[in-house]
């Protein structure tokens, strides 16, 4: 089926140089006016729409508006003289995909048509990417298939049947909630509530009452009573976030809860029986805390009965493709995107980089990634990462994390294939302008592209 491209704009000349130039790859349709373009998109679906800011008298944003009621879902290319930001946030605010500011040379007109009509084919992906399976995509699950990870999920499921206390300890960003999510939702405890505190968020004299609740009376302002966070969890799962920020007076009294399986809320001499299993999860050193005289000792056992280390990112990067294909297809369909395939370029760039940030910055990453992107894939030049290493420490670290012996000679093979791959890319594929921007002859670019099997 061919691709059906809808020009309006009050300039004949202009209609008709868009229509001959799109003419030979698009069934192109034009309109003069607002008027005969809402009565052609009732009549017909546009797969493309290319829409003047001013029509004569007329706002091309009131039109915009108008083929949107129509049709939400037709791709609109918003383009005018004037290029004012404010031109620009009102018609992306209204469902405009691209906004191009005239005179615009003629390429780029069928640059962005092509681009476009590629969004609305799913199956469409180059060579050089990966395409998205959207089928078995599902949320709410723990992506990784690395040996680490795997070992988790078998502990995860042991535990999950059991009314242990779990405690949960990695670095920040690593997923330690959610660990936490699927221990509840495997347990016998499922339908009973999943109740999260995080320990270090609130003050400390404001967790002692979400914890245990109050009696009408107990404080200035108490002017009723209130169930805390143990009786609200009755039955279920009480996550306790941060739980190295606990206060060691509020500790001693988790240790009781723990104990005796009873809570006495705050102006109450009342014990109160409560059947909560305690998860817990921290990113720093309890043992190290104990020393300190930070952390409680019994405590730390009571709660340690189980427990699920997570390992940074960097060291389970085998994990990170798997990674950014999930938050991709996540994000895409959040922000309504049409993103079938990331290309191969991308999991490179996002493998060489060690993530301080864990799994939330490389969740970022992406997610902004969806946002920006202007095609249906992710690029190379979509990737943003705020790199806190120097180039210099973060490029030696890698490749003395990555190879073991013949250091210097794979270091160097590795990045003169990426060098040449790259300069292949900016260069069209043309052999001859690749050779000249790396400085060699054409016979021994050819030698390179075979020795490192690259495919043009």
């Amino acid at each position: 089926m061919s691709v059906r491209v809808l020009i309006i704009d009050d300039d004949s000349a202009l209609c008709y140089g868009l229509k001959r130039l799109l003419s030979d790859s698009f069934d192109v349709h034009t309109a003069l006016n607002g008027s005969d373009a809402l009565d052609l998109v009732k009549k017909n679906k546009f797969n493309i729409i290319f829409l003047d800011y001013k029509l004569g008298e007329e706002n091309g944003l009131e039109v915009l508006k108008a083929i949107k009621k129509i049709d939400a879902n037709v791709p609109v290319v918003m383009m005018t003289a004037y290029g004012t930001s404010n031109l620009v946030l009102d018609s992306i605010k209204l469902g405009a995909v691209e906004y191009i500011v005239k005179p615009v040379e003629p390429e780029y007109i069928v640059e962005i048509a092509t681009k476009i009509a590629r969004i609305d084919n799913q199956e469409y992906c180059p060579e050089n990417a990966l395409k998205l399976d959207y089928e078995s995509f599902s949320d709410e699950i723990f992506i990784g298939s690395s040996k680490a990870i795997r070992d988790i999920m078998v502990m995860v499921a042991g535990v999950a049947e059991t009314n242990y206390p779990v405690l949960v300890t990695g670095e920040s960003g690593t997923g330690k909630e959610l660990i936490v999510k699927i221990i509840h939702k495997y347990s016998d405890r499922k339908e009973k509530p999943f109740i999260p505190i995080n320990c270090a968020a609130i003050p400390e004299e404001l967790l002692e009452s979400e914890l245990f609740g109050y009696e009408k009376g107990a404080f200035t302002g108490a002017d009723k009573s209130k169930m805390g966070k143990f009786e609200i969890a009755d039955g279920g799962t009480l996550f306790l976030d941060e739980i190295g920020d606990m206060p060691l007076d509020l500790q001693a009294k988790l240790l009781r809860v723990l104990q005796d399986g009873a809570i006495e809320r705050l102006g109450s001499n009342k014990l109160k029986k409560v059947n909560v299993r305690i998860v817990a999860a921290t990113n720093k050193d309890l043992k190290e805390l104990i020393q300190k005289g930070l952390f409680r000792e019994d405590l730390y056992y009571r709660l340690n009965v189980v427990n699920i280390n997570l390992p940074p990112l960097r060291e389970r990067k085998e994990d990170i493709k798997d990674l950014a294909v999930y938050f991709t297809i996540k994000y895409s369909k959040e922000l309504n995107k049409s993103i079938c395939c990331i290309e191969d370029e991308v999991f490179n760039i996002l493998l060489e980089y060690d993530w301080p940030g864990n799994v939330r910055e490389l969740e970022n990453v992406i997610r902004k990634a969806v946002l920006i992107t202007k095609d249906n894939l992710i690029k190379p030049e979509d990737i943003k990462i705020d790199k806190i290493k120097s180039n210099n420490v973060y490029v030696t670290e890698y490749f003395f994390n990555k190879y073991k012996d013949n250091l210097l000679v794979k270091s160097v093979e590795e990045i003169e294939a990426r060098l040449i791959k790259r300069a292949l890319k900016m260069n069209g594929y043309n052999l001859s302008k690749t050779a000249e921007i790396l400085g060699i002859s054409r016979v021994t670019l050819n030698a390179k592209l075979k020795k490192y099997e690259i495919k043009i």
